[in-house]
């Protein structure tokens, strides 16, 4: 498993919605070049495709679960690979904390995963930091 963690001075509420809407990713998920999805926030059960900005393809990803209070997983499969994900959120010290997972189960699944793991923790870093800074500044703006 792929884990990193960070913290928002951000309240949980900001950045689930940033989180949640499509349009936003973008922002803070620099690598996505587009997302097609019939509709812009995600919910249970939300199918999309996202092409980053280094594949020619789009991948598939399904959303198993928005939690109420912030965060949700999700899915992709990507030849006899799945890759699972979990963008948690939760409350912290009048902020929040996230932490990015993921998970890839299949054949040679486990020293795949020790290869790519270096690659996908700088990108979730990356994500992370410009997600809690995106909903930090939104919040700056809101008052």
């Amino acid at each position: 498993m792929i884990s990193t963690e960070t913290r928002s001075t951000a309240a949980p509420a900001t950045v689930h919605e940033l989180l949640i809407d499509v349009d936003a990713w973008r922002v803070w998920s620099p690598h996505v070049a587009s997302v097609e999805a019939t509709t812009r926030r995600v919910e249970h059960g939300w199918v999309g495709a996202t092409r980053a900005f280094f594949s020619p393809a789009a991948t598939s990803m399904t959303v198993d679960d928005v939690r109420p209070d912030g965060g949700y997983t999700w899915h992709s499969n990507v030849g006899p690979w799945r890759l699972d994900y979990d963008n948690a959120l939760v409350p912290d010290n009048g902020g929040s904390f996230l932490r990015f997972t993921a998970r890839l189960t299949g054949p040679a699944a486990q020293p795949l995963e020790r290869l790519v793991a270096p690659l996908s923790a700088y990108g979730q870093r990356r994500r992370m930091a410009r997600l809690a800074a995106l909903a930090e500044l939104v919040e700056r703006h809101a008052h």
